[in-house]
């Protein structure tokens, strides 16, 4: 079970551009100096503690979209990209990073406008619930929205999700409370984020912070 939710929760960032769906998704003109700044941005092992590793889940090319959030990003261009995947002993929690590199500014501030707002945490959580429903195992969304956080580059957004979990097995009936959060920031030219997957109440908030204010730090290295 738990590499079925790392996989459908990679599919968040399997494609450049936060959820949008593949008809919209932005022209790709990567380049070899952007694509290096989007790997310098994403998390690395040394960014976590012992009992940590990373992982290589890959998705089935299939995005998210929903009937009230379908951004359209396909008048800009994306010239770098990168993903990572962490996760603790067992599965859980888990951790996914993605850094979206913009051909401009102009760009990168449109992909931002269009996609992080409150209907993709909606979208992520009907998406997940969705996909994770099988026989034997039923997923409710308890709530969703933004959460207060720190402005730790120019455009910072953080949203959590909550969902129930309801797995029966020989008879026997399971509720697992399920915590995600998802944080992203810009500065110029680029975009990068992180997705936490962990039993509620999830990642502790300082761990939120201290993720995100890396990334920010690391755009700002990589020149934007």
């Amino acid at each position: 079970m738990s590499r079925r939710l790392a996989l459908v929760l990679l599919v968040v960032f399997a494609v450049p551009a936060l959820a949008l769906a593949a008809d919209t998704d932005p022209q790709r003109k990567i380049n070899p100096a952007d694509e290096r700044k989007a790997a310098s941005i994403v998390f690395k092992k040394t960014d976590f503690a012992a009992g940590w590793k990373r992982t290589t889940t890959r998705s089935d090319d299939e995005n998210v979209s929903c009937s009230f959030y379908d951004p359209d990003g396909s008048d800009l261009t994306l010239t770098g990209d990168a993903e990572a995947e962490f996760e603790h002993t067992g599965g859980f929690p888990s951790v996914l990073s993605y850094a979206d590199i913009y051909a401009t500014s102009t760009d990168a501030a449109a992909a931002w406008t269009r996609t992080v707002k409150l209907a993709l945490a909606r979208c992520l959580a009907q998406f997940f619930k969705t996909e994770v429903s099988e026989p034997g195992t039923k997923v409710s969304v308890v709530n969703y929205g933004r959460i207060a956080f720190p402005r730790v580059a120019p455009r910072t957004a953080a949203f959590r999700i909550n969902v129930k979990m309801i797995v029966t097995q020989s008879g026997k009936t399971v509720t697992v409370p399920l915590t995600l959060h998802i944080v992203v920031v810009g500065r110029g030219r680029a975009e990068a984020g992180y997705l936490t997957f962990a039993p509620s109440p999830g990642v502790a908030a300082d761990d939120l912070r201290r993720f995100a204010a890396l990334l920010a730090e690391r755009m700002k290295v990589a020149g934007f």
